[in-house]
C-alpha cells in the first residue's frame, strides 16, 4: 500500500513515517500543501499512484482543506485521512464536507491510525471492485421491507425499528439518525441522495428541537460515524461521497 504523508511538523512526519514503514507501508512525505500536490501530480505522470493520503489540516502555503479538494480533483480513488489539532464539530464537518474520508485529532495513537488506514483501504478496494463489475444480480431484495435482505452471496439484516444491522453473525447498533440515513440510502441504492433530501426525510420532524445552532452539514458527521460502524463488521457495500451533492450506497 502506497501512502503520502503531508505534514509540516518535521518531527511528527519523521516519526509517523518510520512507524508506518516498519509496519510494511510504502511511505512518501511532503511538508506543505504545494509540495504535496506537486508530488501527487509528478508521480502520477510516472504511473505512481497513492492509495492513501494522510493530510494535515493546518499547513503553510496551502490550507489542508484546499489541498484536499485539489487531490480529489486529481483522483477520486485516493483515500484521505485528515489530521487536525481542532477537536470541534465545525472543523470535522468542514473536512468531511470537503471530501475527507476520515479524520483524527492530534495527538493520536499511531496504532489507531494504522487500523483506520486498513479500513479505508478496504473501502476503496471494494469501490474499485464494484466499479469493475459489469453486471449485478439482486435476489430477494424488497425495498418496502428491507429488514431482511439478500443480495448476491451476502446476507445482512437491517432492523430499522431496533436501529441494528447484522452481517455474518456480527452486529452493530446505530443511533436513530444513522439508522434513518442507512434506510434512505438503502431505499435509493446506487442512486445519489442529496443532503437536502436526507435532511428533509430524517430531520423534518425535529425542527423545533434542533434550535438555531443546528447545522445541516452535520449530516457528514453522522455518515462518517455510520461508515466507521459498518467497517467494524466488514460490511460488503460502501457509502460513497459525491462531493458537493450527497451520498450513494454502492452494491
Amino acid at each position: 500500500m502506497k501512502i503520502l504523508l503531508i505534514e509540516d511538523n518535521l518531527k511528527l512526519s519523521d516519526a509517523v513515517k518510520i512507524y508506518l514503514t516498519d509496519s510494511g507501508f510504502d511511505v512518501e512525505t511532503a511538508h506543505n500543501g504545494v509540495q504535496g500536490i506537486n508530488k501527487i501530480k509528478d508521480d502520477k505522470k510516472e504511473n505512481i499512484n497513492y492509495d492513501i493520503v494522510i493530510l494535515d489540516r493546518m499547513m503553510p502555503m496551502k490550507d489542508g482543506i484546499e489541498v484536499l479538494k485539489e487531490i480529489k480533483d486529481i483522483s477520486s480513488n485516493i483515500g484521505i485521512i485528515m489530521l487536525t489539532a481542532k477537536d470541534t464539530v465545525e472543523d470535522k464537518v468542514a473536512g468531511l464536507s470537503a471530501g475527507a474520508d476520515d479524520y483524527m485529532v492530534k495527538p493520536f495513537d499511531v496504532k489507531e491510525l494504522i487500523a483506520r488506514i486498513h479500513a479505508l483501504y478496504r473501502r476503496y478496494n471494494l469501490k474499485s471492485n464494484i466499479n469493475n463489475t459489469k453486471e449485478k444480480s439482486y435476489n430477494n431484495f424488497n425495498l418496502k421491507n428491507p429488514s431482511n435482505s439478500k443480495i448476491e452471496d451476502f446476507d445482512f439484516n437491517f432492523d430499522f425499528n431496533l436501529n441494528k444491522i447484522e452481517y455474518k453473525g456480527n452486529d452493530i447498533s446505530l443511533t436513530s439518525k444513522e439508522s434513518g440515513i442507512f434506510k434512505v440510502l438503502l431505499e435509493n441504492k446506487m442512486e445519489v441522495v442529496s443532503k437536502d433530501y436526507l435532511f428533509e426525510k430524517i430531520w423534518h420532524g425535529d425542527m423545533e428541537e434542533m434550535g438555531e445552532d443546528f447545522n445541516p452539514r452535520q449530516i457528514d458527521v453522522h455518515v462518517h460515524n455510520l461508515r466507521s460502524k459498518l467497517s467494524e463488521i466488514e460490511f460488503p457495500y460502501m457509502i460513497d461521497t459525491v462531493r458537493g451533492v450527497g451520498y450513494k450506497l454502492i452494491f
